[in-house]
């Protein structure tokens, strides 16, 4: 943002496709979106509202024609001074070096509570510990924990994949998803998880994207749920950054349609 519109264009396709989920925060669009002029539409909406002041990246994971990465930015909102920080996921596809689709997950970003981040040392950014576990047998523990019946998620199934001290991460702020934020440990995890299954029932769920490399997966999934008190049903659109060490979920980061659950349950 806040810089040569026509330079970062030149990195997306003519009739790229663009899906914006999660809460939004002024002029941040929601739904779907095709090509360059909704996307320059979209940016000079931005930086009228907002200045960016920095970002991080959290977590890049590039398989194929396909990349999916995380970060936090902070953002200071012109007519007001107000600063927001956020959290950001995309999901990227490419065709011939340009951005043919992109889906986007934003939302507020929890201060942590028990559990703070600890960066990773840059020997283990460039030498992470070995996932112990094949591609597909990732690939299916994942779509394993994302399949829940209509009874609810199988928590046993989290104990059994999940490392002893696993670090789990909500995004979100707390007004709309109560464990937003870091915790540690699978008892914390498994709480959570029975939490979810309390409010909400899960109809059906489909997972259109996932992204591997190493023991980083990143998978895009569709679920539809059906809050148990009020009986409404939507879809939500969800994110998950997964690491696998030693055949063990190590650390679980999602990104969820928080305006989804607050529709459901009003």
């Amino acid at each position: 943002m806040s810089g040569d519109i026509r330079a970062l264009l030149k990195l997306f396709v003519e009739d790229v496709e663009l899906n914006y989920n999660c809460a939004k925060v002024g002029q941040f669009p929601a739904g779907h979106w095709r090509g360059q002029e909704a996307l320059r539409d979209n940016i000079r909406r931005t930086d009228i509202e907002y200045e960016p002041l920095d970002a991080e990246v959290k977590d890049v994971v590039v398989e194929g024609d396909r990349a999916a990465f995380r970060w936090t930015s902070n953002w200071r909102r012109r007519a007001t001074g107000q600063l927001h920080c956020m959290d950001m996921a995309h999901f990227l596809r490419w065709r011939k070096g340009r951005v043919a689709e992109m889906h986007e997950f934003l939302d507020h970003h929890a201060t942590y509570r028990s559990a703070q981040e600890a960066p990773r040392s840059f020997d283990e950014l460039l030498r992470p510990p070995p996932p112990g576990l094949s591609r597909d047998e990732m690939a299916r523990r994942m779509m394993d924990i994302g399949s829940f019946s209509q009874q609810g998620p199988d928590v046993a199934l989290f104990q059994r994949y999940c490392a002893p001290d696993v670090i789990c991460e909500f995004v979100g702020k707390r007004s709309a998803i109560s464990y937003a934020g870091r915790h540690r440990g699978i008892e914390a995890l498994a709480h959570i998880v029975r939490s979810i299954a309390v409010d909400f029932e899960q109809v059906g769920s489909a997972t259109p994207e996932m992204v591997i490399e190493d023991g980083a997966v990143a998978t895009r999934r569709t679920v539809e749920w059906r809050h148990r008190g009020t009986g409404r049903r939507g879809i939500v659109e969800l994110a998950d950054f997964v690491r696998f060490e030693h055949g063990l979920i190590v650390e679980l980061v999602e990104f969820r349609d928080s305006v989804a659950l607050l529709q459901m349950q009003d």
